[in-house]
């Protein structure tokens, strides 16, 4: 993969690797998914945040995450944000407009495992008016020398 080859572009300036522009690549890699279901995905998490996490776990959660709601969304904006708590990354994806959150957390089960390889969590709620939120969360351990 793409991003997994730029690691070293991706790296802050101190530790870490920036989530910002990890998320805007994978993002630009559904665009045609997006487009073909008549969505669009807002990159809304801030530029300075970088996480110190296996970059390639992030990663293959994150492409998972991000390939099922382009295939499963339809006439929606799907915004991406993160927080940190603590030690603890939060990122939510948010999909205002999403028709089975049952198929997309049948979809999300293979990243399961490479979450909880990090010390993560992925999980998946529904409101009554159609939004769906997917939450990533996992703790910003540095990378292992």
């Amino acid at each position: 993969m793409e991003t997994l080859l730029q690691y070293k572009e991706l790296r802050g300036e101190k530790q870490g690797f920036s989530l910002h522009t990890l998320v805007s690549r994978l993002v630009a890699c559904v665009v045609p998914a997006t487009a073909r279901n008549k969505s669009f995905m807002v990159n809304d998490i801030p530029a300075g945040l970088s996480i110190a996490a296996n970059p390639g776990l992030v990663t293959a959660v994150l492409s998972n995450l991000f390939n099922t709601v382009a295939l499963h969304s339809v006439n929606s904006c799907i915004r991406i944000s993160a927080k940190v708590y603590s030690n603890i990354i939060l990122v939510q994806v948010r999909d205002h407009h999403s028709a089975n959150a049952c198929t997309i957390a049948y979809s999300l089960q293979p990243a399961q495992p490479l979450a909880e390889k990090i010390g993560g969590y992925l999980g998946i709620t529904s409101q009554w008016k159609n939004e769906t939120t997917i939450v990533f969360s996992f703790p910003n351990i540095p990378l292992a020398a």
